[in-house]
């Protein structure tokens, strides 16, 4: 018999592992080219509605990319472990352990090529459909789909790379264990090694710890200066403590049933093979918890900032359109704004103008740092206002122009103002702080501006260097059909500032695509069509990659229970012998499987839970955003009743292979 008569019958002889593994390399392959042709179509890039669109589309790359490695790899694994005997047998027919790699390298080099033909041709079908499917989601318009030689490239790079690694790893492995480990290989079980109960509850604290850690992070105003910092603690803990309690909670769960004598002997069988398969799969039932958390957090996230995207933008622009004037940019005249934005079907219902002086104060402690300081007459503050403040020449209000839900409204000018500037020097005593959001979202807009009297703005305009600007304030009949109106004051204001000097400023220096920004007019619609896009994209591809996410982990605990299938009906054979009846093994293999399906998932599904509890403390907690608890029933609910689809289909394959 020839060496590869040898491969063709090995694979004859296990071909339901053979295509298994191979199905499971092109559903890698196939996952990548269907991404990659969104990811890297030009046309998509090219799309004006969503600047930045394949930074969006990247995260999830990655995602799919660190899945990939986990998934191909552990396939891998389990396909090679129940092979071990058979290289023991082969090797005492005298083949030496560099044969034994080289039909390593021949039958995975046979599947790698399989899988990528499958994989790239299934892609090619199914592709297309994806994409149609993403473009219609997420309205981009009339986009081409296209196929480009980067699909192709990166798409077999990226499986080819994780799948030689697995390989790797393997050939390693085999190389380095000897013949009698190999044909002794379907005997000895895994040993439950480093049993310890206080490591169980160390790791249950861990993970109750970071989660209170990560609530207090966004309910605390003390902790939200430093939000990014408390939030990577707390995920590397709840990430930390996950893998430590599934390793080890069943022994400390074990610890707890001894002390209650009639349950622990009625469940001994169930609990001890719970404890010894948690060991077993703790790697598995770590990645099943971390993506069912991941997929139900984000695509939970995505809905409630779809939902809120109208009242998201309406927060950020209480006026339809706005822009600002500086001193040698945008000086268009009011008749011919006029000329421009008020249409007859959508007439402009208010027009406001508002003068600001920005100061800079230099720190006296600092080189080259210094303080803004924006002014504005109060004359103008009570128009846009409708109030009635009336301030002396010492005094000055401080407007925080920010929603007064996401601040605390303290003031940093409680002790006054002081401006010192060579000799001149100028004090102001605060009246009043006041928190309400009424100017557009704009660099030129600051977190707090200070109200002074009419003539105490024209002194400091007249005895301070600074920056002098107007903004120009819009509000329409209808605010959604300005997006044409917008456009074209957009191209009206570029063609003014054609003829005129480069933006200035006395402190700040801007580059040519930042003076295009600060320029150009921000616009409500504007803003709302790329939010409903971005989260379009957003619910897209995290729908794509849960899906990606969901069959994966599925697939990997499914190989994991029935890669063991002959070994489990040897056991119960034993019980049966012994007096174990045949409804009472039942009993216990449907005990096992129902906590080795909904385990992992119910734990994803509360810490997915714990971060959409906590980030909704920015917005006002929960209970002033019910919306939050629907999206997370309606997603979770979807989750936890697909994943109870396939128990019950898995119990009764299982029932039917132990023969019970």
């Amino acid at each position: 018999m020839t060496f590869n008569q040898l491969v063709w019958k090995m694979a004859k002889g296990n071909r339901g592992k053979y295509i298994f593994y191979y199905l499971c390399n092109s559903f890698a392959v196939l996952f990548f080219f269907m991404y990659s042709t969104i990811y890297f179509n030009q046309a998509i890039e090219e799309v004006k509605i969503i600047e930045g669109i394949r930074d969006i589309l990247t995260i999830p790359g990655v995602g799919l990319v660190l899945f990939t490695v986990f998934f191909i790899t552990y396939a891998h694994r389990i396909f090679t472990r129940r092979r071990k005997k058979e290289f023991g047998l082969l090797m005492t027919l005298g083949m030496s352990k560099w044969d034994i790699a080289r039909l390593l390298l021949l039958e995975n080099g046979l599947i790698a090529v399989a899988s990528i033909v499958t994989g790239i041709v299934s892609g090619l079908v199914f592709s297309r459909l994806i994409f149609l499917l993403f473009i219609n989601i997420t309205g981009l318009g009339d986009i081409p789909f296209n196929l480009s030689m980067n699909m192709f490239v990166y798409s077999i790079g990226a499986y080819l790379g994780i799948f030689l690694l697995s390989v790797l790893i393997t050939l390693y492995l085999t190389l380095k264990r000897t013949l009698s480990q190999n044909m002794k290989s379907d005997r000895v079980a895994d040993a439950i090694k480093h049993r310890s109960p206080a490591f169980g509850l160390l790791g249950v604290l861990m993970v109750i710890g970071s989660a209170v850690l990560l609530y207090s992070t966004f309910s605390s105003p003390s902790m939200a200066s430093n939000a990014g910092g408390y939030l990577l603690m707390s995920t590397l803990g709840i990430l930390m403590g996950l893998y430590v309690a599934l390793s080890q909670g069943m022994s400390f769960f074990m610890n707890l049933a001894r002390k209650h004598k009639p349950y622990y002997y009625n469940e001994l069988l169930t609990l001890s093979s719970l404890e010894y398969k948690f060991k077993q799969l703790t790697a598995i039932m770590l990645l099943v918890t971390i993506m069912s958390m991941v997929t139900i957090f984000y695509s939970t996230t995505i809905l409630i900032i779809n939902s809120m995207g109208e009242q998201q933008v309406m927060s950020d622009h209480p006026y339809d359109m706005a822009y600002v004037e500086t001193e040698t940019k945008n000086k268009l005249s009011k008749e011919e704004l006029n000329q421009i934005v008020n249409k007859p079907e959508n007439p402009i219902q208010k027009y406001d103008k508002v003068e600001m002086y920005i100061y800079y104060q230099d720190d006296p402690y600092w080189d080259d740092a210094y303080y803004e300081h924006t002014f504005m007459p109060v004359s103008d503050f009570n128009r846009i206002m409708g109030t009635n403040e009336v301030l002396n020449k010492e005094q000055f209000i401080d407007w925080i122009n920010v929603n007064p839900k996401t601040t605390s409204g303290d003031s940093m000018y409680d002790n006054g103002l002081e401006i010192k500037d060579g000799e001149d020097q100028f004090n102001y005593s605060l009246k009043k702080t006041i928190v309400v959001k009424q100017l557009n979202f704009h660099q030129y807009t600051p977190y707090s501006i200070l109200v002074v009297n009419d003539m105490v703005f024209q002194q400091l305009s007249k005895d301070l260097i600074g920056d002098e600007i107007r903004m120009h304030l819009l509000n329409f009949a209808d605010w959604k059909l300005t997006e044409a109106i917008s456009e074209d004051l957009e191209k009206r204001l570029k063609e003014i500032n054609k003829s005129t000097p480069p933006l200035e400023s006395v402190r700040e220096v801007y580059d040519t695509e930042e003076a295009k920004q600060i320029l150009k007019p921000v616009s409500k619609v504007v803003e709302y069509n790329h939010n409903r896009s971005s989260s379009k994209i957003m619910f897209f591809v995290t729908t794509f990659i849960s899906i990606l996410f969901f069959f994966g982990s599925f697939i990997l605990l499914y190989l994991n229970i029935f890669s063991n299938t002959e070994e489990e009906k040897g056991k119960y054979k034993k019980l049966y012998k012994i007096g174990i009846t045949k409804r009472e093994i039942k009993k216990l293999v449907s005990k096992e499987m129902s906590v080795l399906f909904f385990f992992a998932p119910l734990l994803g599904c509360s810490l997915a839970f714990v971060y959409v509890f906590s980030f909704a403390q920015d917005v006002g907690g929960i209970m002033e955003n019910p919306q939050f608890l629907v999206h997370f029933a309606s997603i979770s609910g979807v989750y936890i009743l697909i994943q109870t689809v396939y128990y019950f289909y898995s119990r009764k394959k299982m029932l039917r292979e132990l023969d019970i």
